[in-house]
């Protein structure tokens, strides 16, 4: 990825409990297609919400 969105991403890691960048990105992909029982370590009310395209 561009460095911008590693270095958000490692933020965003950092800030929650999570064990690594793809298990975040994996779990805010399951909240994300609506599959919130594949979540396996981000805690579910530190997520914010994502933007969808118009």
């Amino acid at each position: 990825p561009r460095p911008e969105v590693s270095r958000k991403l490692d933020e965003l890691v950092a800030k929650s409990a999570v064990s690594s960048v793809s298990q975040y990105v994996a779990d805010v992909l399951a909240l994300h297609v609506g599959l919130p029982e594949h979540v396996r370590e981000l805690d579910r009310q530190e997520v914010l919400p994502l933007q969808t395209s118009a």
